[in-house]
């Protein structure tokens, strides 16, 4: 009989120096990801001018279009010099973690910032977070090379791609979560030690120097619902798993749709960036993620067929980048995208008068949850992330909580793959 295999659960690290390490490369990720994401900012501001300037100018509306394809070949060139940037990233640092791929972390760095910059700050369907968990986790490895400690790569790697996502949201409980279920998928001393010590380092670094405000800022207080709602939120849970059944398989399909055109790969690659200007020229609320979307309840609800319209053109427009592999995210296009499933259904029930309408928005905030919880199937990640996102506006726990498992298990009933680990098991197929 074979020896039962003994494993430490311990962690005494043998140097302070390791400590420190950790230390140090969250403060770094903090640096990093905190100018990843307002260099995002100033683009997309200028982006926004130009297209303003473009309303009813030919002349811009071809600059415009003359710009999106410039930059697509631009990003079409980096591509193919380094794969590694292409998509969200995150599956490749996956691949990284199991030694499926062999990245040079400095150079794929430097071109994942530049590309990801470009397609999102130019109004694209994609998302920071993704990106920016692919740059933690380089600058990890990076750090991990400095030290010449083989035993701790998976953790440098694992734990500074949790910063990643902790900075891009500033969200750092949701960070070591997401680490833990997502990236390690397993918990012991040494993973939750490594972890807190860097995601922590990282936010309060980002923090301190790009300033600490929740991802969603004033959100108003949350009043705890009566529980005669939970069916609501039940068929709310039921609504969200199935919007992330469908996104994962329009989204994840798409890159075999883009596979069956038989035309010249660079023109190919072109069909996001020319669609996607074309679409923002007549319909500039389309522009990149459409966070404002979350704030629709307060700010102005639209009517249902406008509220369905932009439901499935985000999809689209997601489906569009991610089929051809284009740097960039989708946690917060698909977070954008829950939240337009969650205000259809509770405008529906405002409109025959079985909520007051001023519930909208915490549907709204819950759907993101459960939308989270269905494709990344990270239920916990998902409820402690709209906690964090909403600056802890919603009192309302079991609410969040009963959304989450409902779309986590519906998404389990139609055994809809999780959404990284399908694209996981696509890039190492390649």
């Amino acid at each position: 009989m074979a020896k039962k295999k003994h494993f430490n659960r311990t962690y005494s690290p043998k140097k302070l120096s390791t400590i420190l390490t950790f230390v140090g490369t969250g403060i770094l990720c903090g640096i990093v990801i905190g100018s990843f994401k307002t260099l995002i900012k100033f683009y997309s501001s200028l982006m926004l001018d130009l297209f303003a300037r473009a309303k009813g100018n030919i002349s811009y509306s071809i600059l415009i279009i003359a710009l999106f394809f410039i930059i697509g070949s631009f990003i079409y060139y980096l591509s193919k010099k380094d794969p590694n940037i292409n998509g969200s990233g995150i599956p490749v640092i996956y691949a990284m973690l199991n030694d499926k791929l062999n990245v040079d972390s400095f150079r794929t760095l430097i071109r994942k910032f530049i590309a990801s910059i470009l397609t999102i700050g130019s109004g694209l369907t994609l998302g920071r977070e993704g990106p920016s968990v692919q740059i933690g986790g380089l600058l990890g490895d990076i750090a991990h090379k400095m030290t010449k400690s083989e035993e701790d790569k998976s953790y440098f790697i694992g734990a500074s791609a949790g910063a990643g996502l902790a900075v891009a949201f500033n969200a750092p409980m949701a960070g070591v979560l997401f680490t833990i279920e997502e990236i390690f998928k397993k918990t012991d001393r040494k993973v939750f030690l490594s972890t807190a010590i860097t995601i922590f380092s990282a936010v309060i670094t980002s923090d301190l120097i790009f300033g600490n405000l929740p991802a969603l800022v004033n959100v108003p207080k949350f009043q705890v619902m009566h529980l005669k709602m939970i069916i609501h939120l039940v068929i709310l849970g039921l609504i969200t798993g199935l919007s992330g059944v469908f996104f994962n398989k329009i989204v994840i399909g798409s890159k075999g749709f883009f596979g069956k055109i038989n035309i010249n790969p660079f023109l190919k690659y072109m069909i996001p960036f020319i669609i996607t200007g074309l679409v923002l020229l007549v319909d500039i609320n389309l522009f990149s993620s459409g966070e404002s979307y979350i704030f629709f309840p307060i700010k102005g609800n639209p009517n249902l067929g406008r509220l369905f319209f932009l439901y499935f053109a985000k999809i689209l427009l997601l489906a569009l980048a991610f089929g051809v592999s284009i740097p960039g995210g989708s946690l917060v296009p698909l977070l954008v995208i829950g939240s337009l499933a969650g205000n259809i259904f509770a405008s529906f029930l405002a409109n025959i008068g079985l909520i007051d309408p001023q519930l909208i928005l915490v549907f709204s905030m819950m759907a993101m949850c459960g939308h989270f919880s269905a494709i990344v199937r990270t239920p916990i990640t998902a409820i402690i992330l709209v906690l964090e996102m909403t600056g802890g506006a919603f009192n309302y726990l079991l609410g969040l909580s009963v959304v989450s498992l409902v779309s986590y298990s519906t998404a389990e009933i139609f055994k809809s793959k999780p959404f990284y680990d399908h694209l996981y098991e696509i890039l190492i197929k390649k």
